[in-house]
Formats: C-alpha cells, sequence, structure tokens
C-alpha cells in the first residue's frame, strides 16, 4: 500500500499538466530519499556499502615530488578517502597529458580507518623501494570504512626534482538500498520510471501492483488516456482540417477505452 500510494502520487504530479522529465525526476529523487531514511550526520539508514562487482570508483590523489631521495627529508604525502576497501600507491606512467613519469622512491604507507561505528585503527604497510613508472602497490583492507587517511613518505633522484609524480588511489564501495528496508520494494519501482518517466511506465507500474493487490481488478491506463484526450484536443483546435480529423478520431478511440 505504500508502494501504491507513492505512485498515486507521482500519477496524480503527472495528470496536472505536462510537467518536464527533470521535474518528475526531482520528486522521485525527494521521496526515495526520504524513504531511505536520512541520519542526522549524513548518510542513510537503510542504505549500505557493498564492494562493486567491476572496478567501481576510484578517488585519485596526485602529489609533484620535490624531495631529494636520501637528504633526509621526504615529502610526506598524505590523502583522504570514503567508503573506501583498498588503497593503491601508484606511479602512473605519465606526469602530464604529454610528458612522461620518472621513476620515485616510496617508504611506510601509514593507514587510518575510521568506521561509522566509533572504531579506529592505524595500520603501516612496508614498500620501502623505488617504483617504476607504470607500477603500483595494492592494499586491501579489511572492511568497508567510512573514512581512511593515508600518509607516505616519497622522495626522487636530484635530477628528478618536480618532475616525478606518486599519486593515492581508494577503491571506493558503491551505494546500495538495504532490502531490509520495508520501503525497498517501493525504491524499486521510483527507480524504474526515473529511468523512463513515461506515462506508459506509471501505468504499468500502478497496473501490476493494483493486480497483485486486488486480483479481480482492471486497471486503467489513465495518464495514457489523459495524454491522448490533450494531443485530441490539441489536435481539434488547428486550424487545418486533417488534423482536426486527426482529433477527432483520437477522441473517439480514447473515449472507447473508457467504456
Amino acid at each position: 500500500m505504500m508502494q501504491l500510494g507513492a505512485l498515486y502520487e507521482l500519477r496524480s504530479l503527472m495528470m496536472r499538466g505536462t510537467p518536464s522529465s527533470s521535474d518528475v525526476q526531482s520528486v522521485i529523487d525527494r521521496r526515495i530519499e526520504r524513504l531511505r531514511e536520512p541520519l542526522p550526520d549524513g548518510g542513510f539508514r537503510w542504505v549500505r556499502w557493498v564492494r562493486p562487482t567491476g572496478d567501481g570508483p576510484t578517488d585519485k590523489h596526485v602529489h609533484t615530488v620535490a624531495a631529494v631521495h636520501g637528504s633526509g627529508d621526504p615529502d610526506s604525502f598524505e590523502a583522504s578517502g570514503e567508503h573506501a576497501y583498498a588503497v593503491r600507491i601508484v606511479v602512473p606512467s605519465k606526469r602530464s597529458l604529454f610528458k612522461g613519469n620518472n621513476r620515485v622512491y616510496v617508504g611506510d604507507v601509514q593507514m587510518t580507518y575510521d568506521s561509522r561505528s566509533g572504531r579506529r585503527q592505524t595500520e603501516t604497510r612496508h614498500i620501502n623501494r623505488w617504483m617504476n613508472p607504470d607500477t603500483s602497490e595494492t592494499f586491501e583492507l579489511t572492511g568497508i570504512y567510512d573514512h581512511v587517511l593515508v600518509t607516505t613518505q616519497v622522495s626522487v633522484e636530484e635530477r628528478d626534482r618536480k618532475e616525478a609524480v606518486a599519486e593515492i588511489h581508494f577503491k571506493q564501495a558503491v551505494a546500495e538500498d538495504d532490502p531490509a528496508n520495508p520501503a525497498y520494494p517501493t525504491i524499486r519501482a521510483l527507480n524504474r520510471i526515473r529511468d523512463n518517466a513515461t506515462p506508459s511506465t506509471v501505468d504499468y507500474e500502478i497496473g501490476e501492483l493494483e493486480r497483485s493487490l486486488f486480483p479481480h481488478s482492471e486497471p486503467m491506463p489513465l495518464l495514457a488516456i489523459v495524454q491522448d484526450l490533450r494531443r485530441a484536443d490539441e489536435l481539434m483546435r488547428s486550424d487545418k482540417a486533417g488534423d482536426q480529423e486527426k482529433g477527432n478520431k483520437l477522441l473517439k478511440e480514447t473515449l472507447r477505452r473508457l467504456r
């Protein structure tokens, strides 16, 4: 019934004129946000973070290395990422679109995890070697953490000062609606409509749900009918005889569907 109420509300909006697809999507987004139950400190009660099945999003941070290796004062490269499940230290093949990169010495990598539950831990991984261009080192975290702070020491040879870059990549989880949410079926239906916000899509979702709730009902595609009536009226107001004829024909066909 919650799902049906949300769909009726959306249908009512679309029947009161001709809202743009972006207007309809905005209404759907606001409704979905409420159904996910926003939390006071950010995020949602009914959204969970999961590892993507493929590569997923990556948050990249770049540092131009100025410290000379062996000088005793390496660069401290620090970066933070959200919802991370892995950290990758990268020396890319290029430092710009047209310039190649140079090798970088990478020391210890310190990672501090900060989860929503408040549990915090710091872990140190060791690289301590020269990394050539187009190489990387990946460290898997023990879970998905809301906030991860990474610090590493980097340096280069004298001739490569400010002519080499290192990167810290955060492999990020993706947000997923929690099936335990009582509003989960409603969110799924609204998302299907959001991807194709047409009268026929809304009528179909309402019809399928009405049939499941009321097996003996015969759902009527009200939005499609209203759309056709408006189109018929528009054609009948035309100065062209051909359009008027089309309008009359469409009106009769639409009224026949209402019988």
